[in-house]
This record gives structure tokens, sequence and C-alpha cells, in this order.
């Protein structure tokens, strides 16, 4: 048998409860697994998980919950949007935010930099793949609920920010202007996110 190097994750190991498989492997096992076939494998179905579709029951209302951060802002109708925010995050649980204020640049920036990241070849991408016993980076895979299935997505998971969790060796320097996009990002995302969790606690 093959001996693991020290740091060397194999094909499925473990950090606490959590399953954990490489993305190598499972880039590998997926085009394995339908080289030959237009059938989905067992361990790709999950047909006990709710399909498409179907997020409410016959008695409940199909209508996503939108906010107006406009809305929020105006002292005018402050009021009667944070009363819907506070109604969305209790009965639903989540909603869709218009007129965010991000700046729609640096969020097209982000995107197109990560997707130029998710388009570099392996073992481009394995260079800020997770270390031994992290979390963190690109090829790490959780099967969360359903533990004996596999994901059909690549992920790439950092902290954005300044804390003792946050390691910028798994920053992507591919592409070169990544780093950069990401930092605008979060930076405008953070401030959002605080502005949001405002609203949230005066309607407690």
């Amino acid at each position: 048998p093959k001996r693991r190097r020290e740091g060397q994750r194999g094909p499925m190991d473990r950090i606490g409860d959590e399953v954990v498989l490489t993305r190598a492997e499972i880039t590998d096992a997926a085009a394995a697994t339908f080289a030959d076939s237009t059938v989905i494998p067992d361990r790709y179905a999950r047909p006990d998980e709710v399909r498409d579709g179907v997020v409410v029951g016959d008695d409940e209302s199909y209508e996503l919950p939108l906010v107006d951060m406009a809305r929020l802002l105006d002292s005018e109708s402050s009021e009667a949007e944070t009363a819907k925010l506070g109604s969305a995050c209790r009965d639903w649980g989540f909603f869709q935010l218009t007129n965010h204020g991000l700046d729609e640049s640096v969020v097209q920036e982000m995107k197109n930099n990560a997707m130029q990241f998710f388009r570099l070849p392996l073992e481009k991408k394995n260079a800020v793949g997770i270390r031994a016993g992290g979390l963190r980076g690109f090829g790490h895979h959780f099967s969360g609920p359903s533990r004996d299935k596999l994901d059909w997505a690549e992920s790439l998971i950092l902290t954005t920010q300044e804390n003792e969790q946050a390691n910028m060796e798994l920053w992507p320097a591919d592409p070169p202007t990544f780093r950069d996009a990401l930092e605008k990002y979060s930076l405008q995302m953070s401030g959002l996110a605080r502005r949001l969790v405002g609203f949230m606690a005066s309607d407690l």
C-alpha cells in the first residue's frame, strides 16, 4: 500500500464529525464515474432531499421575501421596511435584498476573478489547497447531512476579515487581480452586513 506523506490527505479524511474529500479525488472520481454512462451514480443522487421548486407547502405563500435597502435607509419608509425584514427573518430565514448599494463594478470584478480561478488547471488551483487539519482553501468537500453523498461543485472557502483565522497564503495569487478584487468586495459586503444586522436588531 502507498504511504501518505505527513500532512497529505487521503481520498477521505475526517475533521471532527465532518467528512472531507480532496477536490482532486472528487474530480477524478466524477470523471471516471461518468465516463461511459449517462445515468446519475448513486453517490451523486439525492432523492430524499428537497427537489427544485418544492420549497413551501400548499398552505404557504410562494412569494420570495424582498427587502429594499433604500427603503430601510429612508426615514419615511424605514419602520415599515424594517418590520418586513424582521418578518422575512422569522418566517423564512432568508430574503432577497434589492437596491443594496454595492458598487456593481466591484461585484463584477469579483465574479470575473472567481470564474478565472475555477477555470485554471487543477494543479494551479491546488496551490491554495486546504492544509492538513484545516478547513479553508480549495479542494475540500463536506458531505453535510448526506454524509455518503458527493457534491457536484468545486469549492474555495476563505476568511476575508482580519482576525486570527485569516490566512492570506490561501488567497489565490492566480489570477493576479484576485486578491485585490476579493479585498474590495469583502469590505463592501461586510459594511452592508453591519447595516443589515443593525436593522435586524431593531426589530427583535
